[in-house]
């Protein structure tokens, strides 16, 4: 009975996302050329205390930044999707994260996703 427990505990725990809307460890992969622009799309929760950030661990490589939408209505920021621009800089490969956090709130906020990203030359 003990072996049946500890067996559904970790199982449980390969499921775990720690906050994350990616299962731990996992990282979507994703590869660009350098110079090459690509968006990403989060879906906004409409709740204007939280902010979405996105992340380069290594700036040389790849560079991130976020692309402001109009709402279908034409409301800047109302409920319209987050787009961020992710560019490959230089070959290598570096992590990008994607997290939300309270406004004004320290640290990295809770990670919506992860990507791992390769630049190459063309």
């Amino acid at each position: 009975m003990v072996a049946l427990l500890l067996a559904g505990l970790s199982a449980c725990n390969g499921l775990r996302t720690n906050g994350s809307d990616e299962p731990s460890g996992r990282a979507k992969r994703m590869r660009v050329v350098v110079g090459e622009i690509r968006e990403i799309g989060l879906p906004s929760r409409g709740d204007t205390t939280l902010q979405l950030v996105g992340t380069s661990e290594n700036q040389e490589i790849v560079e991130v930044s976020r692309r402001e939408l109009a709402s279908e209505d034409g409301e800047p920021g109302k409920t319209a999707p987050a787009v961020f621009l992710v560019k490959g800089v230089t070959n290598g490969t570096a992590k990008v994260v994607f997290s939300e956090k309270r406004t004004g709130e320290e640290g990295p906020g809770r990670i919506r996703k992860t990507y791992l990203v390769e630049v190459v030359s063309q």
